[in-house]
């Protein structure tokens, strides 16, 4: 299969997604076909239903509906409303106090969910109104609440980095501190934006907040804590990846039902209900990339790809910008883990010729994937925040024009200075 063959394959996926099937559909039926094509619709079959059941046959996944439970108990338990509480105490005097302090909470509730989604969501319900009541623009508000919508992949533990872990047999928690820095980063610049653009807010006694800071650290301090143990426990060996996630389920629960007091037999039956959903569609996209990527090896498009570079004799630091340039392109047209099952079985060899760090190149990947998340026309989280702060696309599209500007400058600085992504993995 020559090049313009695998080129024309990506053109198909795309329209395959493009055509209103759902993601983990349209990988599957783009799969098969490509698996008909080598051998047959009957073996193509047979092996796709091998693929699909050891896709999910693995100890890893096992994470990533706890995780996505874990977020469900966290936005029922309103811990996000609390630490968003406790962060405006402490900010509202500085200007654009307010932003920064929407910035900080997100950072703080990715730390917990590792969900984009779920912290744009929940954040953008609580901080929207607020916003609104300090007097912020609607892209401003916009620029907020996608920018802290962006933490929940980049900030640890994150979803889509067990994902790649699963796929390239890394691990878990050097993929989990190799974001650290990075995400870090991230927060500072976009709280220096909401500084450095914002307005004094301390202005009009209403909108001072009425708890002290005492009592605002006290609501939080459980909210807190969450990530300190879920992080703290992996990054110390305590437990793995999945089993961090089965303890932040218990700590959830435990919080919400003894300590807040705001959990109920009824609200956990929901919350089991929804993320049972959710777990569900990711689960079917994880068996349609897995059978994807099992094709795309199969028909050899890996080598042929690391043949091309080869014969274009063109020098790492040159391939590296053409390969996030491709990312960024390929990250405004597909759904986030689509793009991770496409793109993932064509890097290995190439990173493993060109000799470069894996974790390295997780965290560039891990950046582009923040991108497609909010850039249009397939960025997820521009339609959440349209839908939940009853914006109009145009003016959510206006202020994630921050953010990806934002991650451009962290992806750029991460391509120069690998030591951003690898030092805190060598400390282990």
């Amino acid at each position: 299969m020559d090049t313009l063959m695998i080129l024309l394959g990506i053109v198909v996926f795309m329209l395959v997604l493009l055509s209103g099937l759902p993601v983990a559909f349209g990988l599957g039926f783009l799969a098969i076909l490509l698996l008909s094509a080598y051998v047959g619709p009957d073996t193509a079959t047979d092996i796709a239903v091998d693929k699909a059941y050891s896709a999910i046959d693995s100890d890893i996944l096992v994470a990533i509906p706890l995780f996505i439970l874990a977020a469900q108990l966290i936005s029922a338990t309103g811990m996000g409303k609390r630490l968003f509480s406790a962060a405006e105490v402490f900010l509202w005097r500085l200007r654009g106090g307010l932003g920064v302090a929407t910035i900080g909470s997100s950072g703080v509730f990715s730390a917990m969910t590792g969900s984009s989604f779920v912290s744009s969501s929940t954040m953008g319900l609580i901080a929207i109104p607020e916003l609104r009541k300090a007097g912020y623009g609607e892209s401003k508000i916009a620029a907020a609440i996608t920018a802290g919508g962006t933490l929940g992949s980049m900030i640890p533990p994150s979803i889509v980095m067990i994902v790649y872990g699963y796929l390239t047999d890394e691990s878990i928690s050097k993929l989990f501190m190799a974001g650290v820095i990075p995400g870090l980063l991230l927060i500072v610049l976009y709280s220096l934006f909401m500084v450095f653009t914002g307005h004094a807010e301390h202005t009009s006694p209403a909108q001072k907040p009425s708890q002290k800071k005492r009592h605002a650290v006290k609501e939080a301090f459980w909210g807190i804590m969450a990530p300190v143990i879920i992080l703290g426990g992996i990054y110390l060996g305590i437990f793995t990846a999945s089993e961090a996630a089965a303890v932040a389920v218990v700590y959830c629960m435990v919080i919400g039902f003894v300590v807040y007091r705001t959990l109920t037999l009824k609200s956990l039956w929901e919350q089991l209900m929804a993320a049972a959903v959710t777990s569900a569609m990711v689960t079917m996209i994880i068996i349609g990339g897995a059978i994807l990527g099992h094709s795309v090896i199969f028909g050899r498009m890996p080598q042929e790809v690391l043949s091309a570079i080869i014969s274009m004799d063109i020098s790492p630091m040159a391939l590296l910008i053409i390969i996030n340039l491709v990312l960024f392109v390929l990250g405004m047209f597909l759904e986030v883990l689509a793009l991770m099952y496409l793109v993932i079985p064509l890097l290995v060899p190439v990173i493993a010729h060109m000799g470069w760090d894996n974790i390295w190149i997780a965290v560039m990947l891990l950046i582009n994937v923040n991108l497609a998340l909010i850039t249009p026309p397939m960025g997820g989280v521009l339609y959440v925040v349209s839908h939940i702060g009853n914006m109009p696309l145009s003016t959510v599209m206006k202020g994630a024009l921050m953010p990806i500007a934002a991650l451009i400058i962290v992806l750029i600085l991460t391509l120069i200075f690998p030591s951003l992504a690898l030092w805190l993995p060598s400390m282990t």
